[in-house]
């Protein structure tokens, strides 16, 4: 899980970099690619977003598993 956090700031840190880099840019300058991969990276980013929630919600259903198991 801690892995996946820092895999998602990284990612974070680089669109908000591109975010930056695309703002600055003159018009016209390469904006079509620069917003490709700004998309690209924004699709990822969400794509661990989602498995970083799918992970939060089975370790919880693992631990209150657990603490049944414990209680019995």
């Amino acid at each position: 899980m801690a892995q996946l956090d820092r895999a998602a700031k990284r990612l974070q840190s680089a669109l908000d970099n591109l975010e930056r880099v695309v703002e600055s840019r003159a018009p016209g300058a390469g904006e079509a690619e620069l917003r490709a991969a700004l998309e690209a990276a924004q699709r990822e980013n969400s794509a661990l977003q989602d498995a970083a929630d799918a992970v939060a919600t089975r370790l919880d259903k693992t631990i209150t598993r657990l603490k049944a198991t414990l209680e019995s």
